[in-house]
């Protein structure tokens, strides 16, 4: 909770990331509040109220999963909703803001992305910023796993985590008030 609440301040792609990792440990729990709280709330170097709140983040998040029938796979629906809205951010980068260094980094990664569409579930194919977060999310579980990753994967995910991280800026500029159109578009 404590870093999901910087995460979500700082860097949104990383928020999302952190918070697929959640679902996915409270998935591994089985849902076990009492197990969580063993596990990882106990852990925290944090006075007993900061524990309690956070114990109360699980809690709150294992009722969302179940309610919104994501016990096996899925996703919360506000974080589906936050991955939309990067989507909606994306395409506006790419046409109405002409973002040039977006749009750079966007036809690197372009050839990795249409790869990974291809190789991804259905519903996401039409989500670039979905694929792209769910291509990131398997990378780095191969990395939890210590997995071998060959290096055109290395490669590709690097030019997908580019176009994330000026996505993530994008988004803050955005939310500070400061994305504007460039010049030529004004009139």
């Amino acid at each position: 909770m404590l870093v999901a609440r910087v995460k979500k301040e700082t860097n949104i792609v990383e928020y999302v990331l952190y918070m697929y990792q959640i679902e996915d440990i409270i998935r591994s729990f089985q849902f076990d509040l009492k197990a969580i709280e063993r596990s990882i709330v106990s852990q925290y170097d944090q006075p007993d109220d900061v524990k309690a709140e956070i114990k109360a983040w699980y809690a709150d998040l294992i009722k969302q999963m179940k309610e919104q029938g994501i016990q096996q796979s899925g996703h919360l629906e506000s974080l589906d909703e936050i991955v939309t809205g990067l989507q909606v951010l994306h395409k506006s980068l790419i046409t109405a803001f002409q973002d040039k260094a977006y749009k750079e980094l966007y036809q690197e990664a372009k050839p990795a992305l249409d790869d990974l569409r291809k190789k991804s579930d259905l519903v996401l194919r039409g989500n670039e910023v979905a694929v792209a977060l769910n291509g990131l999310y398997g990378l780095l579980v191969l990395r939890l796993k210590k997995e071998k990753i060959a290096a055109g994967t290395e490669e590709a995910m690097a030019t997908i985590s580019k176009v994330m991280a000026r996505l993530a800026f994008q988004y803050n500029e955005m939310k500070m008030g400061k994305l504007r159109f460039p010049d030529q578009q004004r009139n």
